[in-house]
């Protein structure tokens, strides 16, 4: 799950790569299957996560703001360095290795 949050976020905020978002679109099925559900493997990042329909705005939000940071400490915004950041603030317990209930 944490890579799928990962490329979701790097999605977000333009930064996924074209291969990698192939590789997503054709997992869909698969994802579907597991989580028997439906949609895109965005969507069902989303309902895996328990998102709400506000998370990608916020989620563009903090990645300009983070750009702003960086800028004004003279520093490159990178993308991945955001979204370990973002994950590790938010998400700790699928750093840590817990289940997500």
């Amino acid at each position: 799950m944490l890579r799928l949050l990962d490329c979701y976020l790097m999605d977000l905020i333009g930064e996924l790569e074209q291969g990698q978002l192939e590789i997503l679109v054709n997992l869909e099925p698969t994802l579907q299957r597991a989580w028997k559900s439906e949609g895109t493997w965005r969507q069902l990042v989303e309902e895996q996560m328990g998102f709400r329909p506000t998370v990608r705005d916020k989620v563009r939000a903090f990645w300009l703001g983070y750009i702003k940071a960086a800028e004004a400490q003279g520093l490159p915004a990178l993308p991945f360095d955001f979204v370990v950041s973002f994950v590790d603030q938010n998400f700790p317990h699928l750093v840590g290795g817990a289940d997500v209930h």
